[in-house]
């Protein structure tokens, strides 16, 4: 196993270098040096002056602490790591308030530990006198927002309910959204489902701010498919414009069942299960946010709901049903595109499956899927998802649904009553997907 360092550099000026030993790498990852060949691109500085949004410190240390680690996640080969998965990471990162990092260190170590499934430790170091965080001019189209409330808006169907609840209980919700530099399948479904937000509540009432942020490809790197560190960059990112609104809460969409995501076979336990909004992720974002002094409060409004259940009490039925075609909740939105079919849903993958469960509760499904009829399994790869599912239904039959079952995928914080309701929703879930197979 090899260890990797990911060294953060602030400016031009910075000569900050890790102690890399012989057999270890080392990934830089510059601040503020348009000419560096490994540079962050990013419309962050651009979407932040249209809104006249000025990051805190902290909201923006944290910020580049999530593009680092996210371009760890994305940019260091899992088949460095022990059994072609587990890495050892070593993140060296410049803050502003050097002793508040260094006492939040562990509970970093452990957040991205969890996410990722790799092996992380953190050094902080002071930032230098030189660094200048990068800054733009309001243009003169700049809007200023009032809204205290924001929502992460990423054009799934969660997401979607979340805006629309969202924004028929306050007067203003800012939407942040996050997609690839090149919009890519993400950027294209945020398009589309807020043009059909935009048909119940306008920019006023919903305003949308879409970033993207691009780590450092360098010289012949390529990338991994799992990024699980993208989560935390979409929390750093919602969380730096809850800050910077002085904002009362960060609305994080999405069902309880999916947040849980308990493995549905032996073989995707661990780090091999995604856990973005895992009630133990979420738990430790806040300890982290309370330990570095970042006041906003991250909600979970849907943690004991399972999808169907947001959709048959979502506050605008109308406007839900007018962006359900368009949202994406594919875990391979991308696929279609050999058959020129972009950002239409696979149909037989375990989101597509939790999707196609919950919407027939609320209505006739008008989603657009490539695989249509789930009484035919498909050979191989293509339909493994829809055997494992199968698999879970036949076994959950045979023993009900243990709280030991839900643990599998992580701890979970609250109190006896809040995790029996965990496995409630759990149970629900399931209950949903066998009514959609039968």
């Amino acid at each position: 196993m090899i260890t990797w360092h990911i060294t953060t550099i602030a400016g031009p000026s910075d000569d900050f270098r890790a102690s890399v030993t012989q057999g270890e790498n080392e990934l830089r990852v510059p601040f503020g040096i348009s000419t560096d060949e490994d540079r962050i691109e990013s419309s962050v500085a651009k979407v932040l002056a249209m809104h006249r949004l000025d990051l805190r410190p902290a909201a923006e240390d944290l910020l580049n602490l999530a593009v680092a680690a996210y371009t760890g996640d994305l940019r260091i080969p899992r088949e460095d790591g022990f059994g072609n998965w587990t890495r050892d990471l070593r993140l060296h990162a410049f803050v502003r308030n050097v002793d508040v990092w260094s006492a939040a260190a562990p509970l970093i170590e452990q957040l991205l530990s969890f996410l990722t499934g790799d092996h992380w430790k953190i050094e902080f170091r002071e930032a230098p006198e030189t660094w200048t965080p990068v800054r733009l001019p309001p243009p003169k189209q700049a809007v200023t927002l009032t809204a205290k409330d924001v929502s992460l808006f990423s054009g799934g169907l969660d997401s979607y309910i979340g805006a629309i609840d969202v924004a028929s209980q306050v007067q203003q919700v800012a939407l942040v959204g996050h997609h690839s530099a090149d919009g890519g399948a993400t950027s294209r479904s945020q398009k589309k489902a807020l043009v059909e937000l935009r048909r119940f509540y306008d920019e006023t009432r919903a305003p949308f701010l879409p970033m993207w942020i691009s780590p450092p490809k360098g010289r012949n790197r390529a990338s991994e498919t799992t990024t699980r560190g993208r989560s935390v960059l979409f929390f750093a990112l919602g969380i730096a414009v809850a800050d910077a609104l002085n904002a009362d809460r960060l609305v994080v969409p999405e069902n309880g069942f999916i947040s849980l995501n308990v493995p549905l076979s032996p073989s995707r336990r661990g780090s091999f299960s995604t856990r973005t909004t895992h009630p133990h992720f979420v738990s430790l974002v806040r300890n982290v946010l309370s330990a570095i002094g970042i006041n906003v409060a991250i909600e979970l409004p849907y943690r004991f709901r399972t999808k169907g259940e947001m959709m048959q009490q979502v506050a605008n039925a109308d406007a839900l049903a007018a962006g359900v075609p368009v949202t994406m909740s594919c875990a391979h939105p991308s696929a279609g595109r050999w058959a020129k079919q972009p950002n239409i849903h696979c149909g037989r993958c375990v989101p597509c499956i939790i999707r196609r469960a919950g919407v027939q509760t609320a209505m006739n499904d008008p989603t657009p899927y490539n695989q249509i009829d789930l009484d035919v399994q498909l050979p191989g790869e293509s339909g493994s998802d829809l055997t494992v599912v199968r698999m879970t239904l036949d076994r959950y039959a045979k023993k009900q649904p243990r709280l030991a079952d839900i643990l599998a995928a992580g701890p979970l914080p609250g109190t006896d009553a809040e995790k029996r309701d965990f496995l409630c929703v759990f149970t629900r879930g399931l209950d949903e997907i066998r009514a959609l197979l039968g």
